[in-house]
């Protein structure tokens, strides 16, 4: 089983022009223990694919699972399996790094993660700024916060 399977993902948009494909039966496998990059030009579809895996948008067409979990019929179970850094800083303004650490902990419905919470804070280099407001933090340590999101409820596929 892959950890990760697009299987002819195509996915069009509607425009005022007419359609726009971005992208057309997209298939390939990522397998568990490999690193793996999308490389393209600006409208290539990277992001539209990965928007797709995270389960942020939907596929016209094609199959996309994780660790052979449908991303769109068992959608909760394809997310616990994901974790996923965002491209753009996106950050609660109202709570402290632990706070939000905790908070994300609890959409995946992970109890008692205190130990794992500071583990990450001391290996992503936050320890000293765990009651720090998210809005205090440098752009560098917001996205360190965004990696522990990821990281949080101990997902086997980060993206």
């Amino acid at each position: 089983m892959s950890a990760v399977s697009f299987q002819s993902v195509s996915k069009t948009y509607q425009t005022p022009k007419g359609p726009f494909h971005a992208l057309n039966q997209v298939s390939l496998d990522i397998e568990e223990g490999e690193f793996f990059g999308l490389l393209g030009p600006n409208g290539a579809g990277k992001t539209t694919l990965i928007s797709i895996l995270a389960g942020l948008a939907r596929a016209t067409g094609g199959h996309v699972k994780v660790m052979g979990h449908d991303v769109q019929a068992d959608y909760a179970a394809a997310r616990r399996q994901l974790g996923v850094v965002p491209q753009e800083l996106v950050f609660d303004p109202f709570f402290n790094v632990r706070e939000a650490l905790r908070i994300q902990s609890g959409y995946f419905g992970v109890k008692n993660n205190e130990a794992w919470i500071d583990e990450l804070l001391e290996s992503l280099g936050l320890a000293d700024k765990a009651t720090s407001n998210m809005r205090q933090l440098s752009g560098g340590m917001k996205r360190r916060v965004l990696v522990a999101q990821a990281l949080v409820h101990k997902p086997p596929i980060i993206v």
